[in-house]
């Protein structure tokens, strides 16, 4: 039976209204991949590069009071100086670098993990100043204002069975924990995964705190203060009294750095806020290209329709 001009109109029109249909969808899912994405993308793991070996690094030297035990490397860079070790200890198989270039390579990627971590949108911006008394899922944090974090006593990280969670802390200013805090891992939550990114100086003082440290200037420990991962400093020093700072768990020492000589490099590398995180962007120029794609897509599938009517 010949199909009539009516019928064919309306067969055109209901498959191009299904093929239009489709492609808004995958849209629709592109967009919420790109912009509702934000979330999942900013709570991705801080890449520490050459950093990672290191459980405490600075950027005007090391001082030492008392028995520290440093599980990981020590470093500094531009500022050679290491005081207080011995009676300090840095435990096999790590090693202390001063002012080389491995040090240097270190002082770098610290600041590209910075801007990294400093870059990523926040999940949450409504934590108060005093942190105490929260239990958080991974994610984003900083206060309304980017104002100075601190603890005064139990901060609770619940990975909630995911043991890749990853939590990041942002201040523009400073961090300071008093002599009763605690930061709590709890299913499966791990210090490995646990990043403070600090404008300014961190002063750690309770008894026990988790997590990378970075911080844009100077980092200090109190007397006694165990951190389960590692202390950062940029352009400040780092001061221990008697601390342990445990990264070990968090390092792969099959791929621990060897001491080389000093290279004539004489420029240091600034840490600072700012910056986009790698991921996030080339997130949304994917998602944006893709959308690019199905809007040529739908733009040409009419112009067949057009031209080529079905019959």
């Amino acid at each position: 039976m010949a199909m009539s001009q009516s019928d064919r109109s309306r067969s055109h029109a209901s498959g191009l209204a299904r093929w239009v249909g489709a492609a808004l969808g995958l849209g629709a899912v592109a967009l919420l991949m790109t912009f509702g994405g934000l979330a999942v993308l900013a709570a991705t793991t801080v890449n520490l590069g050459t950093a990672a070996s290191f459980a405490v690094l600075a950027g005007t030297g090391v001082t030492n009071t008392g028995s520290s035990t440093i599980s990981g490397d020590l470093g500094t860079y531009p500022t050679a100086t290491v005081t207080g070790f011995p009676p300090g200890i840095v435990e096999s198989p790590y090693t202390t670098f001063a002012a080389d270039s491995v040090a240097l390579g270190a002082q770098t990627d610290l600041t590209t993990a910075y801007n990294q971590a400093a870059g990523e949108s926040p999940t949450s911006t409504s934590e108060p100043a005093d942190l105490t008394g929260l239990t958080l899922d991974p994610g984003v944090y900083q206060t309304t204002s980017d104002g100075a974090l601190s603890l005064s006593g139990t901060l609770t990280l619940d990975a909630e069975g995911d043991a890749s969670a990853v939590f990041i802390f942002q201040t523009g200013s400073s961090l300071t924990t008093g002599t009763s805090s605690v930061v709590s891992l709890i299913d499966d939550a791990s210090a490995c995964n646990v990043f403070w990114q600090v404008g300014s100086t961190a002063v750690l003082d309770g008894p026990t705190f988790a997590g990378t440290v970075m911080a844009s200037t100077s980092i200090t420990l109190g007397s006694g203060v165990t951190v389960d991962g590692r202390v950062l400093a940029g352009t400040g020093d780092v001061t221990l009294i008697s601390d342990t700072v445990n990264a070990s768990a968090c390092i792969d020492t099959a791929t621990l750095p060897t001491p080389i000589p000093t290279a004539a490099v004489t420029s240091a590398p600034s840490t600072g806020a700012g910056g986009a995180s790698p991921l996030v962007g080339t997130g949304v120029l994917v998602s944006l290209g893709g959308l690019a794609l199905l809007g040529l897509g739908v733009a040409v599938g009419i112009f067949r329709r057009r031209r080529f009517p079905s019959v």
